[in-house]
């Protein structure tokens, strides 16, 4: 009778092990639109305090793997160069000692053709003119396409050497920088424009092309160094005299000859920069 007991009692125990290590109840969703993507994981086995889980992110073109950070089983990614990556999720039972995987292919396809360029103005050197180009096989007018520029600003950026700052890619901005409300400075919404800085020294912008039509987008981002010449990025600090003006036009590239009030313009220089001006 006592062996009957012992080997009930030892059934039990399994069947209660299983139990607490049966992921069938696991789910990973999917949401992403272009280069952003995010994913939730759910299931009844997370509601076990032994359960624990972690995102990781692998990028088959350099061959390097990144832990991602979640909040209660949600992970928000946003890629910013083109390429295949895979997700993985790793869900274990720390007191059963049993784990599980799942694994997620993911390949990034950026609007070919994307660029932005900048300079800053010789006599202000915070003033910054950018003009982001067109997309290949997209018309340049094309009403379908939106222009996004933002700038933030944190604490840490002055405070990293320069082979830091200089090395810093847009992965590793894209997975490790938050983008707090605090450090945002401002924004652009046409792909002609201008920008003026309060303060000099590093700049984090986010460049997005928007194509609301097929609800893609593509996203890159570029470090600026105010009032400072650097020979890493695009930023190019004007040393010859004030350009001069030689053409104004509207909105839609068309000259114009008179100026009215409270119309936007996009004044060119003999020196190739343009401005976008609002007339008072």
């Amino acid at each position: 009778m006592k062996r009957i007991l012992s080997l009930l009692m030892l059934l039990v125990s399994l069947a209660t092990a299983n139990a607490k290590c049966d992921w069938s109840s696991l789910k990973l969703q999917q949401w992403n639109e272009r280069n952003y993507y995010k994913w939730y994981l759910s299931g009844q086995a997370l509601d076990d305090t032994c359960v624990d889980y972690m995102f990781m992110v692998y990028d088959d073109q350099t061959k390097k793997i990144d832990t991602v950070n979640s909040f209660r089983g949600i992970v928000e990614v946003q890629f910013n160069k083109k390429g295949r990556y895979r997700l993985y999720v790793k869900v274990w039972n720390k007191c059963e000692k049993c784990d599980t995987g799942m694994v997620r292919p993911i390949e990034i396809v950026q609007f070919p053709g994307a660029v932005v360029g900048y300079h800053s103005m010789s006599q202000n050197c915070k003033q910054y003119i950018f003009e982001m180009s067109y997309i290949k096989g997209y018309p340049l007018k094309d009403t379908c396409m939106e222009y996004y520029l933002m700038f933030y600003k944190g604490p840490w950026m002055d405070t990293m050497s320069q082979k830091e700052w200089d090395n810093l890619t847009d992965y590793q901005i894209g997975m490790e920088y938050d983008f707090p409300d605090d450090d945002f400075l401002g924004y652009t919404q046409t792909r002609l424009s201008d920008f003026t800085f309060k303060d000099t020294g590093r700049v984090l912008m986010i460049a997005q092309w928007w194509n609301k039509c097929l609800r893609q987008d593509t996203f890159m981002f570029r470090r600026l160094d105010v009032c400072k010449s650097n020979p890493t990025s695009n930023t190019i600090v004007l040393t010859r005299p004030e350009p001069k003006l030689i053409g104004m036009y509207d909105m839609l590239g068309r000259p114009v000859k008179d100026v009215r009030k409270e119309e936007p313009l996009i004044f060119i220089y003999d020196d190739g920069s343009r401005k976008k001006v609002l007339i008072h």
